[in-house]
């Protein structure tokens, strides 16, 4: 089995495990941005703090960052993501290992 492979299988499992958990939402929908039929996905949201800096003061921003799964779809930059009453406008890919497909995202 192929890295690629390994990874697909692994994320899928996961991802079932994390939307039984309550830590995944599985009826979140991507919209591309031409505007196209809305796609049913299963993603990852992480909300949390990011730091910058090494100063005294650093600067704190807060960041929203989408997790979505190529098995389902891919995204594209300025696609919509609707999920759990939010829209949200995929700004910038930050990682892509085959599988999963991690967003910078902002408020749509």
């Amino acid at each position: 089995m192929s890295q690629k492979a390994f990874l697909a299988e692994f994320d899928r499992a996961a991802l079932g495990a994390f939307v039984g958990a309550g830590i995944a939402d599985a009826d979140a929908v991507y919209t591309p941005r031409d505007g196209g039929p809305g796609i049913p996905c299963s993603v990852l949201v992480d909300r949390g703090t990011q730091a910058f800096g090494d100063e005294l003061m650093p600067v704190a921003a807060y960041e929203v960052v989408i997790s979505l799964f190529r098995a389902q779809v891919v995204g594209d930059r300025e696609g919509i993501v609707e999920v759990d009453g939010e829209r949200y406008r995929l700004t910038d890919k930050l990682s892509d290992d085959g599988s999963r497909v991690r967003w910078a995202v902002a408020r749509a």
